[in-house]
């Protein structure tokens, strides 16, 4: 039978993503909408930068988080845990808030903060995924 210390809880759904989660990457690190952000790569001569991009979508719209850009050009190691969490098959908008949220309650170490401990920010990303992502219907 089952009982509360050998049953995990499997929650239903992502986290909703609170706005000013967008506002706080929007005043660190920018948050320029997809027309930008493509403008910006052909300015660059590599307009196919934009397919590597990490994407949100706020109402009608769709941006891209600052934080992928150091100097300019994409960040690899962002774009290294943004293909992590595709393979996870964490959605975009869940991916950018969690990139700029602690990674335990009441630490202040954040993903991006973090990008050289790529080992670390995988298994992380990875845990996260495990207890958040929706339990499929079963027939």
């Amino acid at each position: 039978m089952p009982t509360v210390s050998n049953v995990r809880a499997e929650p239903h759904y992502w986290p909703a993503v609170p706005e000013q989660v967008w506002d706080s990457i929007r005043d660190e690190f920018t948050l320029p909408t997809a027309a930008d952000m493509e403008t910006h790569f052909r300015s660059l001569g590599g307009p196919e930068g934009m397919r590597r991009t990490v994407r949100v979508f706020i109402g009608e719209e769709t941006f891209c988080p600052g934080f992928q850009l150091k100097d300019g050009v994409l960040h690899e190691p962002v774009l290294r845990l943004f293909d992590h969490a595709m393979a996870l098959k964490v959605p975009h908008n869940v991916f950018a808030a969690w990139m700029v949220s602690p990674l335990s309650v009441g630490a202040c170490s954040r993903p991006v903060d973090m990008l050289d401990s790529m080992t670390l920010l995988q298994s992380s990303l990875a845990a996260f995924a495990d207890r958040h992502r929706p339990v499929e219907k079963r027939r």
